[in-house]
């Protein structure tokens, strides 16, 4: 096993999302969920990021990544269609010892994000270890039909 799973508290907790596509509202979704603090940096955002920005759900930065843009933050996330960008991110991250996840790779020197299935309370965390995320999320499809099918969900 190379990764170590965990549950992180991040309620009131600084987060950054490089990036304002598809990708990075799916991860942002997920850190609002959690209770995240999160600031998003992007030159273009979804029209969710966007509504979210305008609500003051999350901070905008309407920008392209700058190195210092990690600032305090705790856990990091690359969702940029760029690989240049995404490494500089890393870089940083890395620096300043700040977990970071970055969207196109399968494995990353922080962490690695679970296909999740949650309802209520109960969260079930599916992961191959970033060798195959399509079938973290197909067992993860596989499981919540199963509870939804057992009433146990």
């Amino acid at each position: 096993m190379r990764y170590y799973p965990i549950f992180l508290n991040l309620k009131g907790r600084p987060v950054v999302v490089v990036g304002g596509g598809p990708v990075a509202e799916r991860k942002v979704t997920t850190l609002l969920k959690a209770g995240a603090e999160v600031t998003v940096i992007s030159p273009s955002l979804t029209p969710q990021l966007t509504r979210w920005s305008m609500r003051e759900k999350i901070k905008k930065i309407h920008r392209s990544y700058q190195n210092g843009d990690l600032g305090q933050a705790v856990l990091a996330f690359t969702a940029t269609d760029s690989s240049e960008v995404n490494r500089a991110v890393a870089r940083e991250a890395k620096k300043k010892k700040i977990f970071i996840n970055v969207a196109d790779q399968s494995t990353s020197e922080g962490f690695i994000v679970p296909a999740l299935l949650t309802k209520r309370d109960i969260a079930i965390a599916v992961s191959t270890g970033g060798k195959s995320p399509a079938m973290a999320k197909k067992i993860r499809d596989h499981l919540e039909i199963f509870f939804h099918e057992s009433k146990l969900f």
